[in-house]
């Protein structure tokens, strides 16, 4: 990756003028490490927001989200273990929690009973609905201080 600078020179009435562009090469690991960066700082303050404000970790969080998702159509846990890097095992103790919660209801399929279904109940929509407008607020200012908004 290349990230392009240009050369100036001086003319003798002082005016400076753009002659070329010089190609500096970009150190990758670095623009890795400032990503992380801001990906772990920015995963810390959900986090600790979503904790305080709703009583939710950011996976629960996460999760409820992918369900408000399917709000008009059936949602099963395959469709959620493929949205998400979690494990079945960790995904299952996440709906669990926030089944406890009330905040989403889980059923078995009438016609296949491996499979479960995952849905949102009115209290999970207004919770989702609550914690999303802090989600994306802070996500607009980590992602506008780190200039790509």
């Amino acid at each position: 990756m290349v990230s392009a600078k240009y050369a100036h020179s001086c003319s003798s009435q002082g005016s400076e003028r753009i002659i070329a562009p010089v190609n500096e090469p970009v150190d990758v690991s670095a623009r890795w490490r400032e990503l992380q960066g801001l990906y772990l700082s920015t995963a810390a303050e959900l986090e600790r927001t979503l904790q305080q404000t709703h009583q939710l970790g950011l996976s629960e969080y996460e999760v409820l989200d992918l369900v408000a998702g399917y709000a008009n159509e059936s949602c099963t846990m395959r469709n959620l273990v493929d949205l998400t890097p979690m494990t079945q095992s960790a995904l299952s103790r996440v709906v669990e929690r926030l089944v406890k919660a009330g905040l989403v209801e889980r059923s078995t399929c009438d016609y296949d009973r491996r499979a479960l279904f995952v849905g949102i109940t009115a209290d999970g929509a207004r919770v989702h609905d609550d914690a999303k407008r802090e989600y994306d607020g802070l996500l607009e200012k980590a992602f506008a201080g780190a200039g790509t908004a």
